[in-house]
Parts: structure tokens; sequence; C-alpha cells
């Protein structure tokens, strides 16, 4: 039997918002019935609630603008308080793509450059967090532009394979961004289920810069040169 959830106070929710990472253009239909905040790139961090297992067996909910209602609310407070359950609960890790896929050989988990270590001078590495779910929102946790840019060694390009985490190839000038972009919108188009899409968007983080923009965008012929 399947409990009810009722909502009185905003401490009823606070310890169970989470933010994830939405296309503002893909989903123009829904932003209205949404928290949010633009973020650039044309992206939004979105607040939703992490629903209790016995309600839903750890589903999650968007936030309504009718949250706002509730006493002690505020646009800004929902998001940080969503930012900051995303990070406590969930931390983010970057990881070579080859020992996401394959393993790491001793059966260990693949390591987390964001911790420490040495990343693959041009490999391909996954961002994402710890649960994995939704967790292309890590790409937006405070600071961790900069941190994948150190780990990395300057700029490098974000590859969003969908919304549960994205790619991050060093760019050293062996890829051009539209390639990319029209890789990343075929394999959205055959592999990545519709409701898991983040966008057909490449972005480029410049390291002097600090500073994340849009490289490729097959969807409106915009490629941005070097």
């Amino acid at each position: 039997m399947v409990k009810s959830f009722e909502i009185k106070s905003y401490d009823d929710i606070r310890n169970s918002l989470r933010v994830r990472l939405m296309d503002i253009r893909e989903n123009a239909d829904r932003m209205q019935n949404l928290i949010f905040e633009p973020v650039g790139c044309g992206l939004a961090l979105v607040a939703y609630m992490e629903l209790p297992e016995d309600l839903s067996d750890g589903g999650v909910a968007n936030i309504p603008p009718s949250f706002l209602k509730i006493e002690g609310t505020d646009r800004g407070i929902i998001l940080d308080d969503a930012m900051k359950g995303s990070v406590d609960a969930d931390p983010a890790k970057l990881c070579s793509i080859q020992e996401v896929i394959f393993g790491s050989g001793d059966g260990s988990e693949p390591q987390n450059y964001l911790e420490g270590g040495t990343a693959p001078e041009d490999g391909l590495l996954v961002l994402t967090t710890k649960g994995g779910r939704l967790g292309a929102s890590a790409l937006l946790y405070p600071g961790m532009e900069a941190r994948i840019g150190e780990v990395v060694g300057g700029d490098y390009f974000v590859l969003p394979s969908s919304v549960h985490e994205v790619l991050i190839l060093p760019d050293r000038g062996q890829a051009a961004p539209k390639d990319l972009a029209m890789m990343v919108k075929d394999i959205n188009e055959n592999t990545v289920k519709p409701e898991d899409r983040l966008c057909n968007k490449v972005f480029r983080f410049r390291a002097k810069e600090q500073e994340l923009t849009i490289a490729s965008d097959p969807d409106r012929n915009r490629d941005i040169e070097r």
C-alpha cells in the first residue's frame, strides 16, 4: 500500500531537494511549471525532490512554482538548498571512460580524478555523480568547471551524453567542435532514450577566461571558431 506524503512546512522537503541540469530550449513547454535558474549556454539548473522510497521506490518529482507559496521559501532559497542537497548527498566523480566501461582491472571502483591522481592526457572522461542518476548536474556544482580544467590541464570540451552524465574531452586542437556535435546528435537520435537526452550542443571551457561557452550547436547551425 502506497503511503500518502503530506507537506506541512518547508522543513518537510528541505533535505530531499536536489538539482538537475536541463536544456531550456528542449524543454520550453515544461519550464513554466518548474523552479529553475538559467546558468548560461541555454542550460538551467532545475530543483527537484527525492521522493520517499516507500512512496515511489526512490523516484523523483519536479518542484512546481506553487511550492513558493509555502512559508519560508522563495526561488533562491529552494535552489540554494537543492544545490547543497545534491553536493552533500551525491558528490561528483570524474573517471576514465575506459575504466567506467571495462573496469579498473583489479575489481576496484574507477579512479575519481577529482580526488587526485593523473588523468589520461588526451583520454575521454566521464563526469557524473556517485549515484549516477541525473548526474550531468555535477558540471555546475560550485567550482567544478575550474576543477576539471585543473585535472585535464587546460581547456576542454563538454559532450552532453545524457542527463545522467557528460563526457569531458581535453581540447588539444585535435577535434573540431562541429564534428563532436554531430556525433552527439547522432548518438542522441539513435541510442539515447528521449527522456534521457540533455541536448545536442557541445560546450567548451576555456581555462584562461574561466568560462563555459557553446562550441557548436547543430540544431542552430552555430559553430564558434577558436
